[in-house]
């Protein structure tokens, strides 16, 4: 479930010297310094199959050697080969059952092997008070995936949180709270389905999967129909209204528009329907339409970054570009990281004469640029948190 070859190969390297330093010391065997040696060495290339062999070496010639049956549980593990690690690391704790991490990887083991109800209490154990911060993860994954898989979902979405804050951006732990999140999403829109089939929400979810599929069509028959049933839900018009501005033709923009205005109507304080309404008359260049509603949404939403930038390209647009640099370093400093941001600015500054400023923000722009296109994190987070409509309304 959670296991990394290359993280065991360089845990038994770190966990596993000291031990075979000392049977080192303790006999004179030189048949099994060899193969320790060995086993030293293959850990260092991550030649799993040799340090194995090594490790089963050594307990040929002394079965009662716990760091060798030790190592051997965790290289095998790490391989995927549970049962057989199982049975080396119940040896080890077997010849010394004082041993934690003994204890730990043959719990590990044991989970994938499909044994959680037996070893949760002994992986939860592991995660609160575990001080080693890999070991520990080992077992916060470990932990969650036996509470997923006992239906454990409330257990399990109390655990996410302290993982993903010591964790925050390790690839498993994002992984699996991913999964988490989508099984909760989908057990929560089952039973909405199930036992309110009629109700408006059913239609409004449905037309939020098809948009997130690019379905816009179906999006927008599904949307309609919830607001068939609750013509005053808050949000759907703005859904539909840039679902309709992503088409690009001018006849669904003047429906775009409509729907806009037809969300005002319900929630006047909706600061993405003003700078939807505004970007749509920036680009006719009906521009003091534009300026009402794009300084409207920066009153109603001082956070927003996008009307900033609305408005440095109209000010642009109009031979202003003083009015449009400043408008442009507001949004950066509001969303250092957006490229449309430092886009805007640097045209301001090219139109003002500062060319050097504007070439930083060009390498800015082009390294934005770059990570953005190539940031699947971030195209994730837009699609799972709905702000892909917002900025798909600008140019």
């Amino acid at each position: 479930m959670v296991r990394s070859a290359k993280f065991c190969t360089a845990l038994l390297s770190r966990l596993f010297l000291f031990a075979a330093i000392s049977v080192a010391a303790q006999t004179n065997d030189a048949t099994i310094r060899m193969h320790r040696d060995t086993a030293a060495a293959a850990l260092k290339a991550n030649d799993l199959p040799r340090a194995e062999r090594e490790y089963r070496a050594i307990l040929s010639i002394d079965p009662r050697n716990v760091e060798a049956s030790s190592a051997l549980g965790v290289a095998l593990y790490a391989s995927g080969d549970f049962s057989e690690a199982s049975a080396a690391l119940q040896n080890a704790l077997g010849l010394d059952p004082a041993q934690p991490r003994i204890q730990l990887f043959l719990a590990l083991t044991q989970a994938e092997l499909g044994q959680c109800t037996q070893v949760l209490p002994k992986l939860e154990g592991q995660w609160k008070d575990q001080a080693d911060p890999r070991l520990r993860r080992l077992a916060g994954l470990s932990t969650l995936d036996c509470e997923l898989a006992a239906g454990h979902l409330t257990a399990a979405l109390q655990l996410a949180e302290p993982l993903k804050t010591q964790y925050p951006d390790d690839p498993d732990v994002l992984y699996k709270l991913a999964g988490l999140y989508s099984r909760l999403w989908n057990e929560t829109a089952s039973k909405l389905i199930q036992k309110h089939p009629e109700s408006y929400r059913v239609h409004q979810l449905a037309g939020e999967v098809y948009e997130a599929q690019n379905n816009g069509e179906q999006a927008i028959r599904e949307y309609s129909l919830a607001l068939k049933e609750n013509p005053r839900v808050a949000g759907i018009h703005l859904r539909m209204g840039q679902i309709l501005v992503q088409k690009g033709d001018a006849e669904s923009e003047t429906k775009a528009l409509v729907e806009f205005q037809q969300e005002l109507e319900i929630d006047p304080e909706s600061a993405a329907t003003e700078y939807a309404l505004g970007e749509i008359f920036r680009r006719r260049q009906d521009y003091a339409q534009a300026a009402q509603h794009l300084q409207r949404a920066v009153a109603l939403d001082s956070a927003l970054a996008e009307p900033h930038i609305a408005l440095a390209q109209m000010f642009i647009a109009q031979h202003n570009p003083q009015d449009s640099s400043r408008e442009a370093a507001i949004a950066v400093q509001l969303d250092p990281r957006n490229p449309k941001a430092h886009y805007a600015l640097m045209v301001a500054y090219r139109s003002e004469g500062k060319m050097d400023e504007a070439g930083k923000e060009l390498s800015l722009f082009q390294q934005l640029q770059h990570d953005h296109d190539n940031n699947f994190n971030n195209k994730l987070n837009i699609l799972l948190t709905g702000k892909a409509g917002m900025r798909q309304t600008s140019n």
